[in-house]
């Protein structure tokens, strides 16, 4: 009788250690800043179905969620801008935005996310980001400095426009229903 108590103990106790798992059915990635007359945003955003993110994984190869961003491909609303983000970023030297939630993890209260990022060829970590859930969407934003990222914030007219050293990085996971 006790081999069966402590069987049946065991298999519960491997049930409560399946970890949670996010199906991410659409990914986005936005860009914001201010400049002395207003503010910009840039976004990409690209519908790839079946990726999974499991909550409180190990961080090991093929468990991360990947963003392989081609940087001509983000829209920031109008020609200028567009052309003035993609100088910022080198877009002919380093033509891929990379963006990877290496692991998703339950601190006290909230969600949290380890991040790598490279971007114009230099290459980041950021531990515990703070991911919000709203219904059916993670959000994760990080500030990031022109000068962390070794690029320098472009300005227009001679510095009459110029673009704020502090920028938002805001990455949306759509997660299926469910």
């Amino acid at each position: 009788m006790r081999i069966a108590s402590l069987l049946l103990c065991c298999i519960l106790w491997m049930g409560s250690l399946q970890k949670e798992a996010f199906v991410i059915q659409h990914k986005e990635i936005t860009v914001k800043g201010k400049t002395s007359i207003g503010d910009f945003e840039c976004s990409y955003g690209k519908e790839q179905t079946g990726d999974t993110l499991y909550l409180g994984a190990i961080p090991t190869a093929g468990t991360s969620l990947d963003f392989n961003i081609p940087v001509k491909e983000f829209g920031c609303g109008n020609f200028i801008l567009n052309g003035d983000f993609r100088r910022t970023l080198k877009a002919d030297e380093y033509p891929l935005c990379e963006v990877r939630v290496l692991r998703l993890f339950r601190g006290q209260s909230n969600l949290y996310g380890d991040l790598a990022i490279n971007l114009a060829g230099k290459g980041l970590r950021l531990d515990r980001v703070l991911f919000d859930r709203n219904q059916s969407v993670l959000e994760g934003k990080v500030q990031l400095s022109f000068e962390e990222l070794d690029l320098e914030a472009p300005s227009r007219l001679g510095g009459l426009v110029s673009v704020e050293e502090a920028i938002d990085l805001e990455i949306k996971l759509h997660m299926s229903p469910g």
